[in-house]
C-alpha cells in the first residue's frame, strides 16, 4: 500500500467519522447548522477516498469516473441553466415584491441579488490577470485579487448552500406533540390590524394547537412599535379569539421588540421554563428561529406558515445574512484564512508561471 493510498484511507476514515458524528447530532437536535456542514464535507471526503482507494489498489476507476461525471454535469447544468434561471427568478420575484409590497430595502433584496449575480462574471473578469505572467508587484496584486475574489465568492456560495440544505432538512422533520405552549412570533401590524403574513402564522398556530392532544396555550408574542396603536401580542390574541380559539387558551406577551425577545419573554410566561414548546413563524424564518431557540436553551421545535412565492427569495436572503451575522467570528476567521492563503499561493505560483526570457 503506497503512502498516497494510506493518506486516502485516512481521509476517508476521518470523513466517515465526521459525517457519522454530525448526522447523529442532527438526529438528536436538528438545530445545529455546523452539523449539516460537517456531514456534507465528511460524506464528500469519504466518497472521494473510496474512489481513490479502489482506483489505486484494485484498478477500478468507476467510482471516480461516476463522481467526476456527476460533478461535471452538475457544474455544467448549473452554469448554463441554473445560474441564468436563478438570475431571472430573483429579478422577477424582486420586481413583483416591489410592486406588491412597500418599496423598502429589505423588499428589494431579491432584485439587488439578481442584478448582482448578473454583473458578477463581468466584475470578476475585470480583475482577471493577463495570460502572460509577469513577476512584478502589479501582476502579483492583480493575480492575488482575482484569486481571492474567486475564493470568497466560492466560500459565500458554499455557506449559502449549507444554509439552504439545513433549512430544507429541518422543515421536513416530523413535528412532535406534547408541547406545553405554542409561541406565535409577531411580524408587525398594519394600521393596528393583523396583516396577511401575521394571520398565516396565527392560523398555523391554531392548527398546531388542534393537532396537539394536550390543547396547549397559545402565546402571542409582540410589543408595541412606534407606529402601532396597540401591542402586537394583544391584536394577535384578539384575532385568535375571533377565529374561535378558547380565550382561556390564549395569552399575550406584549413587551418584546425582536425575535430573541419574543422567545425570551414568552418563555418567562411558562409554568416550567424547561417545558417543551412549539414555535410558529413564517416558512422562511423557521431555521433561524430554531437556531435561536437552541441558543436560548429552549426545548423547542419550530414550524412554519406558508409565504407568498414572490416574497420568499428576498426573505431567505435576509435570513441567510442574519445567520452569517450571528456566526460572524467564524466567518471573519475563514475570510482571514482565505486572504493569507491567497497571498501565500500567489507569492509561490506567479514566479513559476513566468516564462524564461
Amino acid at each position: 500500500m503506497t503512502t498516497f493510498t494510506v493518506l486516502a484511507v485516512a481521509l476517508g476514515i476521518l470523513g466517515a467519522v465526521s459525517a457519522a458524528v454530525a448526522i447523529t447530532r442532527i438526529v438528536r437536535d436538528p438545530r445545529r447548522i455546523s452539523a449539516y456542514a460537517y456531514s456534507i464535507v465528511g460524506l464528500g471526503a469519504a466518497l472521494l477516498s473510496l474512489g481513490l482507494v479502489l482506483y489505486l489498489e484494485a484498478g477500478w476507476p468507476q467510482v471516480l469516473v461516476i463522481t467526476g461525471v456527476i460533478a461535471a454535469g452538475a457544474l455544467l447544468l448549473g452554469n448554463l441553466i441554473g445560474y441564468p434561471a436563478l438570475i431571472g427568478f430573483l429579478i422577477w420575484a424582486g420586481i413583483a415584491t416591489v410592486r406588491r409590497e412597500a418599496r423598502s430595502l429589505p423588499n428589494m433584496l431579491s432584485l439587488v441579488a439578481g442584478i448582482g449575480l448578473l454583473l458578477l462574471p463581468t466584475t470578476l473578469a475585470l480583475f482577471e490577470p493577463a495570460a502572460v505572467a509577469r513577476d512584478d508587484l502589479a501582476y502579483h496584486l492583480q493575480y492575488g485579487t482575482h484569486l481571492g475574489l474567486l475564493l470568497l465568492v466560492t466560500y459565500l456560495a458554499c455557506c449559502f448552500g449549507i444554509f439552504i440544505v439545513a433549512s430544507v432538512a429541518y422543515r421536513f422533520r416530523k413535528p412532535r406533540t406534547g408541547a406545553e405552549a405554542i409561541i406565535v412570533l409577531g411580524s408587525g401590524l398594519v394600521n393596528g390590524k393583523v396583516p396577511p403574513l401575521l394571520a398565516s402564522r396565527l392560523l398555523r398556530g391554531i392548527k398546531a394547537q388542534q393537532r396537539d392532544a394536550g390543547r396547549p396555550v397559545i402565546i402571542t408574542s409582540g410589543g408595541q412599535g412606534d407606529d402601532e396603536p396597540r401591542p402586537e401580542g394583544a391584536a394577535m390574541r384578539d384575532y385568535l379569539i375571533e377565529q374561535g380559539v378558547d380565550p382561556e387558551l390564549v395569552a399575550a406577551e406584549e413587551e418584546s421588540t425582536s425575535t430573541e425577545e419574543n422567545l425570551t419573554y414568552s418563555q418567562r410566561m411558562l409554568p416550567d421554563s424547561t417545558a417543551p414548546v412549539t414555535v410558529v413563524t413564517s416558512s422562511y424564518h423557521v431555521f433561524r428561529a430554531a437556531l435561536l431557540t437552541r441558543a436560548l436553551g429552549l426545548r423547542a421545535q419550530v414550524v412554519g406558515a406558508p409565504t407568498v412565492w414572490y416574497y420568499l427569495p428576498g426573505a431567505i436572503i435576509r435570513e441567510f445574512a442574519a445567520v452569517m451575522r450571528d456566526h460572524i467570528r467564524i466567518h471573519v476567521v475563514a475570510v482571514a484564512a482565505i486572504i493569507v492563503l491567497t497571498m501565500a499561493f500567489t507569492h509561490w505560483i506567479v514566479p513559476a508561471l513566468v516564462l524564461p526570457a
